[in-house]
C-alpha cells in the first residue's frame, strides 16, 4: 500500500552506503572479504551494475560496479572515483518520500524502480527497488538518495548476516566539504531539521542508526571513511594479518586506513 497517508510519521533511518569499484569488482570483492566480511553472491541490475552486499543488521554496505564488457552502463558510476561514493537512507514509500522531500525544497527526481535476480537455495526471485534520487551534482562530496524495498526478505537474508569479522551495524560515515553550509542545508531538505545538529566546524545528520559527521576542509569534496560496529575488536588484529591488510589501534578500535580498504577509512568498533 502506498500513500502518504498510509505512512506513519518516523525519524530518519539510514539504509546503506555504497562504495563504487568501477570494472573492478572481483579485486574489490576479494580485499572485502580479506577484511573479514561475507559477501552475498554478485548481483545484477537491470540498470547495466553489478554489486555484492555486506548485510549488517539493519543496515548494509554496496559494493557497486559495472562488468568489463559494458563500462559505460551507469555513468554516475562509471565517473566516479574509487571508494565510498554515496550515502542512501532509507524509504518506506517512495512516492511520499519524494513529496516530502520536494516540499523541503529537496534537488529531488521521479521515482525509478529497477530489480536484480536474487538466488537463496533453489529459490530465485527479483528483488525490487525504488529509488529517489538527488540532482546530479548537488551534493559536494557523492550521491544522496532513498531507497525503498519492495523485497527486503531478499537482501537481510539472516545466513549473509553473519561475518569472520564479527560486524553486526553501521554506526557513522564521515564526510569533508569545501562549502559546510551549502552541505548543511541539502541535508536539511532531505532529512528535516530535526535530524541536523551543528557542532563547530561542521554538522552531524542523523539517520537511525547512522551518524554522518560533516566537516569542513577546503579543498576537500569527498566522502572518506565509515565506522562498522563489532562484536569483539580483539577478534580483528589477527584476522587482519591474515589477510595483509594494515591496520592501527586507537583505543578499543581498529582504524584500517584507506589504501588497505578500497579508498576509504574504515573503523571498527
Amino acid at each position: 500500500m502506498h500513500g502518504a497517508s498510509a505512512v506513519p510519521r518516523r525519524n530518519p533511518e539510514f539504509d546503506h552506503a555504497v562504495i563504487t569499484t568501477g570494472v573492478r569488482m572481483d579485486a574489490a570483492a576479494d580485499l572485502y572479504r580479506r577484511l573479514g566480511f561475507s559477501l552475498t553472491p554478485r548481483g545484477f541490475h537491470t540498470l547495466g551494475s553489478i554489486n555484492h552486499l555486506v548485510v549488517l543488521g539493519r543496515t548494509y554496505v554496496e559494493l557497486l560496479g559495472l562488468p568489463p564488457e559494458t563500462p559505460d552502463a551507469r555513468p554516475e558510476i562509471r565517473d566516479a572515483p574509487d571508494g565510498l561514493d554515496a550515502l542512501v537512507f532509507r524509504s518506506h514509500d517512495a512516492e511520499a518520500t519524494r513529496s516530502a522531500a520536494a516540499a523541503r525544497g529537496a534537488p529531488v527526481g521521479p521515482v525509478q524502480q529497477f530489480s536484480r535476480p536474487v538466488a537463496i537455495g533453489a529459490d530465485s526471485r527479483d528483488a525490487v527497488f525504488r529509488t529517489v534520487r538527488t540532482a546530479p551534482g548537488c551534493a559536494q562530496a557523492g550521491r544522496l538518495y532513498f531507497c525503498e524495498h519492495l523485497t527486503p526478505q531478499l537482501v537481510w537474508h539472516v545466513p549473509w548476516q553473519s561475518h569472520p569479522n564479527g560486524a553486526h551495524e553501521l554506526v557513522s560515515a564521515r564526510v569533508r566539504v569545501a562549502d559546510v553550509a551549502r552541505e548543511e542545508r541539502l541535508y536539511r531538505s532531505l532529512l528535516g531539521d530535526a535530524a541536523i545538529e551543528r557542532r563547530a566546524g561542521g554538522f552531524t545528520a542523523r539517520a537511525d542508526p547512522v551518524a554522518i559527521e560533516v566537516h569542513a576542509e577546503p579543498g576537500q569534496q569527498r566522502m572518506t571513511g565509515l565506522t562498522v560496529r563489532v562484536a569483539d575488536p580483539a577478534r580483528l588484529p589477527p584476522l587482519l594479518e591474515e589477510g595483509g591488510i594494515a591496520f592501527s589501534r586507537e583505543g578499543d578500535a581498529i582504524r584500517v586506513p584507506a589504501a588497505h580498504a578500497w579508498n576509504l577509512e574504515l573503523c571498527f568498533e
